[in-house]
This record gives structure tokens, C-alpha cells and sequence, in this order.
């Protein structure tokens, strides 16, 4: 489908367009790799950019399907989050492999209030 087409049925749904993309997967080589020698690799490669500093983030886990899971070690502010992970993303399919992608690890619920209270809200991963 062209996105640019001037077509009726996309008129209204402008970005309708992008949903069946095909998405990029990892390669062969790295599928191949174990879990270990993923994250190793990962994180070996974050820490070669001086952006990326081992006191602020890392890589937690590094999946056979391309996800890599990013946990923070200091906190940063949403707006520079937001940039910083794309930069990782975008360093990650350069240096390593097209078919890899970003995620932020999960947060429990910090609500204090909520906390005092007793109730949980429970996190699955």
C-alpha cells in the first residue's frame, strides 16, 4: 500500500497505512547467539558510545526475537528518556542488528498513597 496516494479510503486514517508494514526481524547470526553472549554482546556494545554510561543505564535482557529490555540506574527525565532510548535503539540496529528493539523495563507502582492503603497492583513480565 502507498502511503502517499491520494486514495479516498486513506483520507481519514492517514497512518492506517503503516499497520501492515512488515517488520524488520533479526538475523540469522543473531538468533544463533545464546542469551548470555546476547546481553553480553548488548551491553559490551552500549558501552563503547560514551552517551550510553554504565552508571545510568543497561541492558537487563536481550531476546532470541530482537527485544532488548533497557533498565534505568538513575532517574531521567521523560523528555530526555524519550531521546535517549531512541538514540540506543538506532545505535543498536547500526552497530548490531537491524531487527532489534528498545523496551524500557516494567516499574512497579510507586503511588505511595496507593502503597499505604494496601493495594497492589501487580506487574507481569
Amino acid at each position: 500500500m502507498n502511503c502517499n496516494s491520494n486514495n479516498s479510503n486513506n483520507s481519514n486514517n492517514s497512518n492506517i497505512c503503516h499497520a501492515s508494514a512488515k517488520t524488520q526481524t533479526p538475523g540469522k547470526d543473531w538468533c544463533d547467539l545464546s542469551n548470555e553472549e546476547r546481553l553480553t554482546l548488548v551491553n559490551d556494545t552500549i558501552f563503547t558510545n560514551s552517551k550510553f554510561q554504565r552508571e545510568v543505564l543497561m541492558a537487563v535482557e536481550a531476546k532470541q526475537d530482537g527485544q532488548i529490555i533497557i533498565r534505568l540506574l538513575e532517574y531521567i527525565s521523560a523528555d530526555k528518556r524519550g531521546t535517549l532510548l531512541l538514540d540506543l535503539e538506532y545505535f543498536l540496529k547500526v552497530s548490531i542488528d537491524q531487527g532489534l528493539v528498545v523496551w524500557l523495563e516494567p516499574l512497579g507502582d510507586r503511588n505511595s498513597l496507593r502503597n499505604l492503603r494496601g493495594i497492589e497492583i501487580e506487574v507481569k513480565s
